[in-house]
């Protein structure tokens, strides 16, 4: 019975246009969007990484001078572009992709996109995520608003359900027709997707790039069957189809257009981060404390540079220097990081009740565009920084040190560059993106669960309503 009944609703779809047209119009914008992703790709990561060699290479052909001025010259870190960020850019236009790993100072990630946008920006970007994140569930809604309450108006649901038809086969039947619906749409738009990430993928990364994409498009389909049933039942529930889609247009309103600014607030407001003002004021205030007792200790002075160390210790000073900075760097970035995961996180756990929320973090934790994956490229570009600062100061020891006097005399040449490897950060694989989204994916199940268990009590109202 309920195959039957899902053929028939989908039969009605295909005869009354709203599949072709509404559909019609969300594929095109989904290819668009694709179309647009792919290029951008293609052409960010060229861009990396031709700047990430013609960096280095600037860096290996350095004139002989002293490995102090080299270590302050430093070198720049470009964040590669993941896979997937062709369907969802996540936070990348607003964090930047260049880090300058200079001597002892941590920098922060620069030259985000965003600075040279236009008001717009603020709307989001056209991507495959958003379109699905935002005009999918809309897309539902256009299809499905009457499922039940337009069959009440014309008294068709009350000679069905006079046939002993029962609520739930017809509910399930509903829902099926609808699934199938969007995935004449979506389906092929997957494929083209796949096929799309497997030409930009690098080879060494195609295959987690193709998990990845299947991830992420098993989190959608949770998403947007959610909305499925939560569009059912409120359709069960209205008396008529005017105020079925009434109701559904102000839910859709509230969870794309309000409840991500309002919940961006309130996660602020519940795990306050620091201005930046106050964030460069605690960590300066912090290293010249730790800098003044290392130097009391190693050389009973806290002046630097003075005459009390003398020339031949400056290499060591600048390591014990950097030594005692590192796990001061590590605190006040790591405590700044967990404030905005703590952020992220209850945005997360928003999501059974805005499911937009929860989906908006899992996509961008599986296209690699997430905070947690940038977090990792700022780790592994701040442990090269470290390993740069560290190779000069053992050769300051080694070689001026002994010099004396002569200490700023001393140059080094292409021999010493070339103990500096090239930067290469190597992304998270699709594993270590799952476990951090597993939260995400539970929170979008459970909200699948409650709309059909909201769906699921609608229905079996639907003897007394009809």
């Amino acid at each position: 019975m309920w195959r039957w009944i899902a053929n028939r609703e989908f039969t009605e779809r295909l005869r009354d246009g709203r599949l072709a047209w509404a559909g019609g119009l969300v594929l095109v914008l989904l290819f668009t969007a694709l179309g647009v992703g792919w290029a951008h790709q293609r052409e960010a990561r060229a861009e990396q990484q031709a700047a990430q060699a013609l960096d280095y290479r600037d860096w290996l052909a350095q004139d002989r001078r002293h490995p102090h001025d080299a270590a302050h010259q430093g070198m720049h870190a470009f964040k590669p572009e993941a896979p997937l960020a062709m369907v969802d850019a996540g936070i990348n236009p607003y964090i930047g992709s260049t880090v300058w790993l200079q001597a002892h100072r941590q920098s922060e990630v620069k030259f985000n996109p965003a600075q040279d946008a236009t008001g717009l920006q603020r709307f989001g970007n056209l991507s495959v995520g958003w379109i699905l994140q935002v005009l999918g569930p809309l897309l539902v809604i256009v299809l499905g608003f009457n499922a039940f309450a337009g069959e009440r108006e014309q008294g068709i649901l009350r000679q069905t359900l006079s046939l002993g038809v029962s609520p739930l086969r017809l509910l399930a039947g509903k829902a099926l027709a609808l699934a199938a619906s969007l995935a004449v749409l979506l389906v092929p738009a997957a494929l083209v997707a796949a096929l799309a990430v497997g030409l930009g993928a690098a080879p060494g990364e195609r295959v987690d790039a193709l998990l990845r994409l299947s991830a992420w498009s098993l989190g959608y389909a949770v998403y947007l069957g959610a909305f499925v049933f939560v569009v059912l039942g409120v359709s069960a529930l209205c008396a008529t189809s005017r105020a079925a889609i009434t109701v559904l247009l102000a839910l859709w309103v509230a969870q794309a257009v309000m409840a991500p600014r309002v919940l961006s607030e309130a996660a602020r407001a519940a795990y306050p981060s620091p201005t930046r003002l106050a964030f460069n004021q605690a960590l300066q205030a912090e290293l010249k404390q730790v800098s003044d007792r290392t130097w009391l200790q190693a050389f009973g002075t806290t002046e630097r540079w003075g005459r009390d160390v003398p020339l031949r210790q400056w290499g060591i000073a600048l390591r014990l220097d950097d030594q005692a900075s590192s796990p001061v760097y590590d605190r006040h970035y790591g405590r700044l990081w967990d404030t905005w995961e703590r952020q992220q996180r209850l945005q997360e756990w928003s999501g059974l009740l805005l499911p937009l929320l929860a989906m908006r973090s899992y996509s961008m934790g599986m296209a690699g565009t997430d905070f947690a994956h940038h977090r990792s490229f700022t780790t592994a570009a701040e442990l090269h920084r470290r390993r740069l600062q560290d190779l000069m100061s053992e050769d300051l020891i080694a070689h001026a040190d002994p010099l004396g006097d002569r200490h700023f005399a001393y140059q080094s040449g292409p021999e010493l560059w070339a103990k500096v490897p090239p930067f290469v950060h190597q992304p998270p694989r699709v594993g270590w993106a799952l476990r951090h989204q597993l939260r995400s994916l539970a929170v979008l199940c459970a909200g699948l669960l409650l709309a059909a268990a909201f769906a699921a009590v609608a229905v079996r109202r639907q003897r007394a309503l009809a």
